[in-house]
C-alpha cells in the first residue's frame, strides 16, 4: 500500500484510451514522477477546480434522494421524475 498525501492507497488499474495512456506516460517522464502520482495529482487539481460543480451534483443527488426512489432513479437516468412516474404508473406523493 502506498501513501499519497495523508491518504493510504491501494493500487488498482484504471481504463483509459491508448492516447491518454501515452500522454500520461510522457508527462510523467517529463515531470520525473510515476504515472499513478501524475494521475493522482491531475485528479486532485481537477476536483479542486470543479469543486462548485461537484457540490452542485451532490446537492442535486441529495435532493433527489430526499424525494424518494423514483426521483433518485430519474436523477440517475437523466429523466424527469414525472416521466418515470408516468411509465411506472406511480402517483407522486403529497
Amino acid at each position: 500500500m502506498a501513501t499519497y498525501g495523508k491518504f493510504a492507497m491501494t493500487v488498482s488499474p484504471i481504463k483509459v484510451s491508448a492516447e491518454t495512456k501515452e500522454l500520461i506516460r510522457v508527462a510523467a517522464a517529463l515531470l520525473n514522477c510515476g504515472q499513478s502520482e501524475l494521475v493522482g495529482r491531475a485528479v486532485g487539481e481537477y476536483t479542486q477546480r470543479h469543486a462548485d460543480e461537484l457540490r452542485a451534483g451532490i446537492a442535486g443527488a441529495s435532493a433527489a434522494l430526499a424525494l424518494g426512489d423514483n426521483a433518485a432513479i430519474a436523477y440517475l437516468g437523466g429523466e424527469e421524475v414525472e416521466t418515470l412516474n408516468r411509465v411506472t404508473g406511480d402517483q407522486p406523493s403529497g
